[in-house]
Order: C-alpha cells, then sequence, then structure tokens
C-alpha cells in the first residue's frame, strides 16, 4: 500500500478543492444567517453593501417630479446669490413653503428668510430658488449628505447657514478636490 493513501482508523482523507469566492450584498443579520450555511462548503464569502459614499452623494434625477420627492436642497437668493442648504424628509414643496412664510411674516424661523428679509430682496418662486442638491428618503444618512453640502458652499463663501453648522472636513475636501 501507497504510503500517501495509508490511512490509520481516525484519519480522514484530505481533499484539496480550489475555493471560490461568492459576493453577498449585506442587509443584515439575515445575511449572515444565510451565508453560514455555506460555512462547510468550499466556498469563500464576501461581503459587500450598496451603501458607499459615491451612490449617497450621487445626484439621482430619476424623479418625474422633483419638488414631491425629499432629501437635501438648496435655496439661492435672486439678488445676491448667496445659498442656505437644508433638508427635508418631507415633500421640497412643504419645507419651501415654510420658508416663505417666514419670510411673509418676518419670522426668524428661516434663516433663508431672515437674509431675505434684512436685506430688503426679493422671495423666488420654486423653480427659480429651490435646487434639489440631492435626493434621500429619512435616515441618519441625511445628515451626512446635509453637511457635504454645507461643506461646499462654504468653501466658496457662498453660504447663509450658521457658522456652527460648518467643520473642517478632509473627507469632503478630497471628494471635493476630485469631482473639480
Amino acid at each position: 500500500m501507497d504510503r500517501e493513501y495509508a490511512l490509520l482508523p481516525f484519519q480522514l482523507p484530505t481533499i484539496e478543492h480550489e475555493r471560490k469566492w461568492v459576493t453577498f450584498t449585506y442587509t443584515g443579520k439575515e445575511t449572515k444567517y444565510i451565508t453560514n450555511l455555506f460555512k462547510h462548503s468550499n466556498l469563500q464569502i464576501a461581503f459587500r453593501t450598496n451603501n458607499t459614499l459615491r451612490s449617497l452623494l450621487s445626484f439621482n434625477t430619476h424623479h418625474q417630479d422633483k419638488f414631491t420627492q425629499s432629501g437635501v436642497y438648496k435655496l439661492t437668493c435672486p439678488d445676491c446669490g448667496k445659498a442656505y442648504i437644508g433638508q427635508t424628509e418631507r415633500e421640497f414643496t412643504s419645507r419651501y413653503n415654510e420658508h416663505k412664510r417666514s419670510f411673509r411674516n418676518n419670522t426668524s424661523t428661516s434663516k433663508f428668510a431672515k437674509n431675505l428679509n434684512d436685506h430688503l430682496h426679493a422671495f423666488g418662486p420654486i423653480k427659480d430658488i429651490m435646487q434639489i442638491a440631492q435626493f434621500h428618503k429619512k435616515g441618519p444618512h441625511l445628515n451626512t449628505i446635509e453637511r457635504f453640502y454645507i461643506h461646499k458652499e462654504a468653501a466658496s463663501h457662498n453660504h447663509l447657514n450658521d457658522e456652527h453648522t460648518i467643520t473642517p472636513n478632509r473627507l469632503f475636501d478630497t471628494i471635493l478636490n476630485i469631482t473639480s
């Protein structure tokens, strides 16, 4: 008997299989449960996510009526060109109307409306002063996206947002340098 095939009763033959890689999109504990089923197979498991910086910061234009969506918006003064960045989990139209109401009533509930009233500037129609920076549903990523766009406006010294909302961020600077 060849030494290579001689087995003791308690030894199992080891067969070398080429391991193959399989990629799963991680969605939560269910993904981990399913991939554990393949633990004893010849498959190597790798995880990926759809939640990337690129997908979060890319501009989505697939909506028919953009003002019925939610996300991050930019209001631009028609007279001086200064911009205010905000976010809403509701429709953009609803948030625009709140800024407009603050302008008409001359209240300080809107930083944008306060600037217009202080400098006697006009409040324009939604299609002229509101631009959609990023469509996004509610959630924790909305804050990060808003901070990115505030950072972008602050870098060009063209913002009306509060100074405490602007912080140095090397990652945002790198993204802005790449996209410029």
